[in-house]
């Protein structure tokens, strides 16, 4: 899977990406929506949001579910490529938050994540949320999103507790 980044700006948020909130923010997983769309620089930058594209997304869940959060942000990375995950934030890990991009190559080649530093992080640590970032397939079809939701969560249920 490559990354796509900001490179396909739309005036909304796309359909899939809408889904996968749904999904995040009903029932068990009670995750809260903080936002899709947003035509805006990243923090920090003059560069454009991936959420300008529709195919990112914000979800918030509760102080003391930061335990969960770990263990959850950890099974968006092993089923990332299954959901169209292209990358993933959680800024309320460790001290300085962590990063998980389907670009960055660790451990033999395979796709990483990064543990933030003082210096080198996603500008909010501490946040109580995940970012997630779509690949454009999957953003564009709700059908497609929630298909492999059921796939992979019907394998490995990861439910907020």
């Amino acid at each position: 899977m490559n990354y796509t980044g900001n490179t396909d700006p739309r005036d909304g948020a796309l359909p899939g990406t809408e889904k996968l909130v749904e999904i995040l923010t009903r029932g068990k997983m009670g995750m809260t929506n903080l936002g899709i769309w947003a035509n805006r620089p990243m923090r920090g930058s003059t560069r454009l949001s991936v959420h300008a594209t529709g195919r990112a997304c914000d979800v918030g869940f509760k102080a003391d579910h930061k335990k969960w959060a770990e263990t959850f942000f950890d099974w968006l990375v092993k089923h990332y490529e299954a959901l169209g995950l292209e990358e993933v934030h959680n800024y309320s890990f460790g001290e300085w938050g962590r990063g998980f991009r389907c670009s960055r190559k660790e451990n033999g080649g395979k796709p990483g994540v990064k543990i933030w530093t003082e210096t080198d992080n996603g500008g909010t640590p501490g946040g109580l949320w995940l970012h997630l970032e779509v690949a454009p397939t999957f953003a564009k079809d709700p059908n497609k999103m929630a298909a492999a939701w059921k796939a992979v969560n019907a394998a490995d249920p990861a439910p907020l507790p």
